[in-house]
Formats: C-alpha cells, sequence, structure tokens
C-alpha cells in the first residue's frame, strides 16, 4: 500500500474543498468559520460521550448505556449520511485515479479512506472515542480493545453506508423505486416509536429484539469496549465480519451497476395531462408549466419525496404533539403542516435551472420573455406543492382527535399555504443567486448550494418550532377560537411570493452568462 500517495491525495481532497468553497460562496472565511464551529461541536460531542462513559460507570450499567450510545450514533449516521450524503460523493473519479501510479485495490482504498476523512464522520469518531475514554477513566476496562473497537465500528457504519447508499441509486432508477424507497424511509422512522411504546406497556417484549441486536455492529463493539476476556476479542472479530460483508456488498453493487432497458422513444403529444394542467395559467405560460410538471413528476427523488411528505407530517405532527404527559395534537399539526407543501418540490423550488444542464440555454430561445422560465417553474411547484394540501387535511379530519372543528381546519390550511407561498417566494431568491449544478438523476445526497440549505432547514425548523414558541409566550395566536390570525401571515406570504416573482423574472435575462456557467459546470 503505496501510503505516501495516499496521504497526498487526501490532502489534495481537502485543497479541493478550500477551492470550492471559496468559488461557491465568494467567501473564504466561511471555510476558517465552519471549521472552527467543527471543532467546537465536537469538543462537544466529545466530551458528551466522555459524561455518558463516566454515567454508566456511575449508575453500574456500562454494557447497557454503551449499547445504548453506540447504536443511537450508528443508526443517525447511517441516516444522516443517507440524507445529506456526508463523504459519499465520489472525490476523484476512476479516470483520475488511473493517472497515479497504484493498483486496483490501493484505488479503492483511497476511494474508502477520502470518504471517511469527511468532518462528519470525524465528529462521529469523536463522540465513540468519548464513550471508551470515559469508561476507561471510571472502570477497568482495555484502552485498547476500546481504540480498535470504536475504528472497527467506524469503518463499518462508513461500509454500510455506502452500500446502502449504492442500493439506493440502483433502486431509484426502477419504476417502482420511489414507492419501495418511501416504504422503507416510513418503517425506519415509525417502527422504533412503536417498539418504544409496546416495550413501556410490556417490557417482555424487549427480550427477543435484544437478543437479535446483540449481533449488530454496535452491540458487539459495546462487547468489546465495556468488557474483558472472550467476549471482548468476540465482539471485535464480529465488527470485522461485518465490516467485511459491507465492503464485500459495497464492491459487488460497484462493479454491478443496475441497467434500465431501453425505453421506445414515443411521439410529443400537446394534449398530454401536463399540457392540460399548464392550460390554465393561459396561453403565454401554458406550455412551459406543462414542460416544468413534467420535468417535476419525471424526477425519482421527487417522487418518493412527495409521497413521503404525508407520513413525514404526521410523523412530525406526532412527536411535536406530545408535552409532558399530554398530547396536544392541534399544535403538532399546526408546526407540521407546511411540510406538505413543500417537502415534494424542495430540491427544485430553491434550484430551479440547476438540473437543467445545457438545456437551461432553450429558455433564451423561445418566443417568450426570459424570466417565463422562472416564472412558470415556479407556478409548477406551487400546483404540486398544494396538491397535497387536501390529502392531508381529510386525514386530519377523518383521524385526528377533534379534527372535525371547522376552526382547527382553517388554521391549518392557512399555515400550509402560507409556509407553500413563503418557500416559494424564497426558492426564486436562492435560485437566481444561489444556483449550483445539480444531478437531475440522484436520488440521495445534499446537492443544494448554501443558500438552498439555508432556505430548506430555515422554513422547516421556524415552521416546527414557531407554534411552540407562540403556545409558550402567545397561547391565543394558536387558539381555534381566534382562528383568523391566521389571515395576516398569509396575506403577507402571499405578498411577498407575488412582489417576489414580479421583481426577479426581469433579473433572468441580466444574469443569464451567470446561471449559465454554473448550472453548466464551467463555474
Amino acid at each position: 500500500m503505496n501510503t505516501t500517495l495516499m496521504g497526498h491525495l487526501i490532502g489534495l481532497r481537502y485543497k479541493l474543498m478550500w477551492a470550492k468553497t471559496r468559488s461557491r460562496n465568494g467567501r473564504i472565511a466561511l471555510f476558517f468559520t465552519g471549521y472552527i464551529l467543527l471543532i467546537l461541536v465536537g469538543a462537544l460531542l466529545g466530551a458528551g460521550g466522555i459524561g455518558a462513559g463516566i454515567g454508566a460507570v456511575k449508575l453500574g450499567k456500562t454494557g447497557m448505556v454503551a449499547k445504548a450510545v453506540l447504536t443511537s450514533v450508528y443508526g443517525g449516521a447511517l441516516m444522516w449520511t443517507l440524507l445529506l450524503g456526508f463523504g459519499m460523493n465520489a472525490v476523484f473519479s476512476e479516470t483520475e485515479l488511473r493517472r497515479y501510479p497504484m493498483a486496483a485495490r490501493d484505488r479503492r482504498l483511497v476511494t474508502f479512506f477520502i470518504g471517511m476523512v469527511d468532518p462528519f464522520w470525524l465528529l462521529i469518531l469523536l463522540v465513540d472515542l468519548g464513550l471508551v475514554v470515559g469508561l476507561f477513566l471510571m472502570s477497568d476496562t482495555s484502552l485498547g480493545l476500546g481504540l480498535a473497537a470504536v475504528l472497527l465500528l467506524l469503518a463499518s457504519n462508513y461500509a454500510l453506508a455506502r452500500a446502502v447508499g449504492m442500493y439506493i441509486d440502483r433502486l431509484s432508477v426502477t419504476k417502482a423505486g420511489s414507492t419501495i424507497l418511501m416504504l422503507l424511509v416510513m418503517a425506519v422512522a415509525i417502527l422504533p416509536q412503536l417498539a418504544l411504546t409496546a416495550s413501556k406497556r410490556n417490557p417482555a417484549v424487549l427480550a427477543p429484539i435484544m437478543e437479535v441486536l446483540r449481533f449488530t455492529p454496535p452491540f458487539a463493539a459495546a462487547d468489546a469496549i465495556a468488557t474483558r476476556g472472550a467476549s471482548a476479542w468476540q465482539g471485535l472479530i464480529a465488527i470485522a465480519c461485518w465490516l467485511a460483508l459491507f465492503l464485500a456488498a459495497a464492491g459487488w453493487l460497484e462493479k454491478h451497476p443496475y441497467r434500465q432497458r431501453t425505453a421506445q422513444a414515443k411521439a410529443i403529444g400537446w394534449n398530454s395531462p401536463y399540457e392540460r394542467v399548464g392550460a390554465w395559467f393561459g396561453p403565454a405560460n401554458g406550455v412551459l408549466v406543462g414542460n416544468w410538471l413534467r420535468f417535476y413528476t419525471r424526477n425519482q427523488r421527487f417522487r418518493a419525496l412527495y409521497l413521503l411528505s404525508l407520513p413525514l407530517a404526521a410523523f412530525l405532527t406526532y412527536n411535536l404533539a406530545r408535552k409532558g404527559g399530554a398530547v396536544d395534537w392541534f399544535l403538532g399539526a399546526m408546526g407540521a403542516f407546511p411540510v406538505l407543501g413543500y417537502m415534494g418540490t424542495s430540491r427544485f423550488a430553491v434550484n430551479q435551472f440547476g438540473y437543467t444542464g445545457g438545456g437551461f440555454r432553450r429558455f433564451f430561445l423561445l418566443p417568450a420573455d426570459p424570466g417565463a422560465c422562472l416564472r412558470t417553474s415556479s407556478y409548477a411547484s406551487l400546483l404540486l406543492g398544494a396538491g397535497m394540501l387536501p390529502i392531508g387535511l381529510i386525514a386530519w379530519i377523518a383521524l385526528a382527535p377533534g379534527g372535525s372543528d371547522p376552526r382547527k381546519t382553517v388554521m391549518l390550511a392557512g399555515s400550509a399555504v402560507t409556509g407553500l407561498f413563503l418557500f416559494n417566494g424564497l426558492g426564486i431568491w436562492s435560485t437566481l443567486f444561489g444556483p449550483r449544478k445539480g444531478n437531475y438523476a440522484s436520488a440521495m445526497g445534499n446537492d443544494l448550494s448554501l443558500a438552498g440549505n439555508v432556505v430548506v432547514f430555515t422554513c422547516m425548523l421556524g415552521g416546527l418550532f414557531v407554534p411552540m414558541v407562540f403556545e409558550k409566550w402567545a397561547p391565543a395566536l394558536i387558539s381555534p377560537g381566534n382562528w383568523w390570525v391566521v389571515l395576516p401571515p398569509l396575506a403577507i406570504a402571499l405578498t411577498f411570493y407575488f412582489v417576489s416573482l414580479n421583481l426577479a423574472a426581469p433579473l433572468v435575462n441580466r444574469r443569464r452568462e451567470r446561471l449559465m456557467a454554473v448550472v453548466e459546470g464551467k463555474d
């Protein structure tokens, strides 16, 4: 193994991160600020791991706490990696790596290690190391076995994330892929909650679950960290076996990509459902609205997120509704309902041209003003987002306690529509001033710009927590008796959206060179 060359490539990877950050955002200080914050957060998380280890020894439940902490970190790292793509994007392609004097095995190792030195995985390592250090300081656990177990666990976690990510990409190109992905995400989100509720009612149901979990990598690592002798070595061997299995699965998926069958070309029709719906917006916008509707609905990630938005809203409602021993379903729904309006279209609404590639030039060849492409894309996003709101309201009326109260229904509708117009209004500006080239065929990962991420996370967190703040400091604002209070925010959101649309449309022509350079990958 050429460790010198591998170290050179890892250093080159961070130089590329520096260059990419500087060119994308124009703020060199952002890179330093982010890494300083990363170090602080890492120190905090590491201290948290040490605290968990010390607390476990004091409680006399070393093994149980270690298993709980490692399982939570392991599962959380897997989910966030799949959702946001930490360390999953290929920094160097196979063609680029072949320019270096390395064997095929070394190239695979470089690809693996370059992804694993992503700052996100360093945070995961700090938490696990904190647990090991805490147990070592307060008990007679072996520091060497603990370090070996943590490193093997981190490698298996990353290998599993790569294998699952490849399988999701493979699954997403099939016709039933989005539906299967939706069911998998629902199972991962809902089953732990159901298991926790069932275990509180009947602790005996935990026995078979624990019997199965003891063979998983986090439980094996906990045995290696918290015990001595044969059981510790058995834990290490178990993690190494899992790591080999995950690496073999990732290697097989990489060598056997899914080959989609070529569909027979069909004649272009001008009377399809897309064009009929687009005709609602008049002859000046109808054809382009139909084009954008087709552009949205043919995307696998849009289908998955769109179908997932309703169960996700239900999941958020359930979690936000629980306050101590009471359950306030209406408060939870007020925070979760806006998700229905923009979750499915969130990837495109904040970066409308980023997935068109070279096709963006065609908008300037049409017999229409250049701003029409921005305007019609936003209309399509609004239309698709609004289509999920009646389904959510019907589910609320039919299933929620007190859902038949018309005042609550009006407030929920007002909250959802306000979030829909506010999000799409902000998305117009992030499209123009924060574009980024995206991969239309990608089914996972975070390929939004800084501006797009700020819009998505700000709207989501704001929608979730603003009702809770009102409930604490101004409960009258979310009382069904004052249902009319949703009207002023709705009017403000509508005004903001249409003013933004009118102001931004003329800017498309002025910024077209910059937009072309970004979406075509030249900048």
